[in-house]
């Protein structure tokens, strides 16, 4: 199925906050320490809208905007619902209400990249919508999958 449009409301995320200056392999190691461990101390986290761990990666708002260069911080968490907190070391962070472009990602881990590149390069384009300097994805750490991305975005005039 090909991208489409979808409204999320406002959402709670409990999780961590990394720094994205990280190289890709690094990267990768980093998101799954951190869902593992995130999973290990699942229990302790109350109000949990689903089992999946949401990784959002975060970007300065800029000309010449470039996904793969550009990241400036990633949140890694479960979403939650009427939770004021969660286990020590943990930080709740708000999600806004927000339209995305919503695709599924099949195939190699490794060439996601393809998937969020036609995104952001060709439809968000296409389509005349602008990113609103963050996107998430459903973490799935295995070589071969189906993964979900959304990109927050806007209707340009």
């Amino acid at each position: 199925m090909g991208p489409k449009i979808i409204k999320k409301s406002s959402f709670k995320l409990i999780g961590y906050r990394l720094p994205a200056n990280l190289h890709k392999a690094e990267e990768h190691n980093v998101i799954k320490s951190t869902a593992t461990h995130l999973k290990d101390i699942a229990e302790q986290i109350p109000n949990k809208v689903r089992e999946d761990v949401l990784v959002i990666q975060i970007y300065p708002m800029m000309e010449q905007f470039n996904p793969f260069k550009n990241k400036d911080s990633l949140l890694i968490g479960f979403e939650v619902e009427n939770v004021e907190m969660g286990p020590s070391n943990t930080e709740l962070y708000t999600i806004e209400e927000n339209m995305y472009v919503n695709c599924k990602h099949n195939g190699s881990r490794t060439d996601i990249y393809k998937t969020y590149d036609y995104l952001y390069n060709n439809w968000i384009q296409k389509n005349r919508y602008t990113p609103l300097g963050f996107d998430m994805e459903v973490w799935n750490e295995h070589g071969e999958s189906n993964v979900e991305i959304c990109i927050a975005i806007n209707k340009l005039l």
